[in-house]
Order: structure tokens, then C-alpha cells, then sequence
């Protein structure tokens, strides 16, 4: 299952620099295998392929000895919910891209304005 995991984005379990973090219980404390910087990731990590936070190669987060990934799982319900969530987060997203993407067009506009009126006034001199 950890080769299918794949890369994760939820800030819940992301890695943190272990230098600088407060460290709880339940969190996972690692060393990149790669570089040797201490990483901390919340236990739902376990079992995910993450970027290194010092050198930035993939790494497999460890499973603590005695966990298995079932005890991750969650219940069909809370799956649903968090879908709806992530479905809600996504078109709150696509709405901020197209009013940036708008934006980025009339300062596109402007600048060609300003640029117009910048040369005319070199070629007045």
C-alpha cells in the first residue's frame, strides 16, 4: 500500500523539520535517507511517500513498529465528508484562478498602456 500512497498535500501530515518542531506522542521521527535531517510527520503519514524538508527527495515515511496502516482507515462516513470538503475547496479554488487569471489581464493591459506612454514620452525628447 505505501507504493500506492503517493505524495500527500493534507497539512496534517506534512513533514516537519525536526530540529524545530514541537514533537508530540503520536508523531513519526525520521531520518531522510538521503541527506540525514531529522524529519517529524504526524502518524498519519506513516506509510506515504513525502519531500524531504532539507533536500527535497522522496522518502518513505516508516511505520512505527506495532502499527499497521488499518488502524488509519477511516469510516466510510468521515470519507464523505471530507470529499464534499475537498469538492468544495477545489471550485473555492478554480474561482480564485479565474479572478487572478482576470486580474493578470488588466495589469497585462496596464502595463502595455504604461509602456506605450513611457515611449512616447523618450520619443517627444
Amino acid at each position: 500500500m505505501a507504493e500506492n500512497a503517493g505524495q500527500n498535500n493534507d497539512a496534517a501530515v506534512e513533514a516537519r523539520d525536526g530540529e524545530d518542531t514541537e514533537i508530540r506522542d503520536t508523531d513519526i521521527v525520521f531520518d531522510c535517507p538521503h541527506c540525514g535531517k531529522s524529519q517529524v510527520i504526524d502518524y498519519r503519514g506513516a506509510g506515504l511517500q513525502i519531500d524531504c524538508t532539507q533536500c527535497g527527495e522522496t522518502v518513505l515515511v516508516p511505520i512505527p513498529e506495532g502499527m499497521e496502516l488499518n488502524d488509519l482507515d477511516l469510516d466510510p462516513g468521515e470519507i464523505l465528508k471530507q470529499l464534499f470538503a475537498t469538492r468544495r475547496n477545489f471550485q473555492k479554488a478554480e474561482l480564485q484562478i479565474a479572478a487572478l487569471k482576470a486580474r493578470l489581464v488588466q495589469l497585462q493591459e496596464t502595463l502595455g498602456v504604461m509602456q506605450e506612454v513611457v515611449a512616447e514620452g523618450i520619443a517627444g525628447r
